[in-house]
């Protein structure tokens, strides 16, 4: 079974951390590293690089029409770009 990973902040200490644990759990509160019993989940912001450089994520720019899944413009890649 795939789990998804979930980003939480202690309502204490104000620590981020990580927790791997099923998707019907998510909103529950998680146990804090340091101990404390209460948190809430934040969204979590990602970025991807592919392998010519293009980054993609929370921050990043979107991506321009008619690139390819692997940001087009690739030679040899599955795409067929």
């Amino acid at each position: 079974m795939k789990m998804p990973l979930y980003e939480y902040v202690c309502d204490n200490c104000e620590t981020k951390f990580e927790v791997l644990r099923p998707s019907s759990r998510m909103d529950d509160p998680a146990d804090c590293p340091g101990g404390h019993k209460k948190s809430h989940r934040v969204l979590s912001s990602f970025a991807a690089v592919t392998g010519n450089g293009v980054e993609y994520g929370y921050d990043a720019p979107a991506p321009e029409a008619g690139m390819g899944g692997c940001g087009g413009g690739c030679d040899g890649c599955a795409c067929g770009n």
